[in-house]
């Protein structure tokens, strides 16, 4: 109720500042059409897109763990 009071008799200009923010937040980011996540299956090492591993015919792929 607040918010829709705050648009009609609010700052025009704030409220428009605000809208923008907002439409800059909705637009996607290039990096989301990216390639998929690389994941590794935690049983057999097996690494790939897919969410099944196709060696151990099982849900165990998950990101890989960062090593140094």
């Amino acid at each position: 109720m607040f918010w829709l009071l705050d648009q009609l008799l609010g700052d025009p200009d704030r409220i428009q500042t605000e809208e923008r923010e907002r439409a800059v937040a909705r637009r996607p980011r290039p990096d989301a059409d990216g390639d998929p996540p690389e994941l590794e299956c935690r049983v057999c090492a097996y690494r790939g897109p897919e969410r099944y591993c196709p060696d151990c015919l099982a849900d165990t792929m998950r990101p890989p763990a960062q090593r140094r």
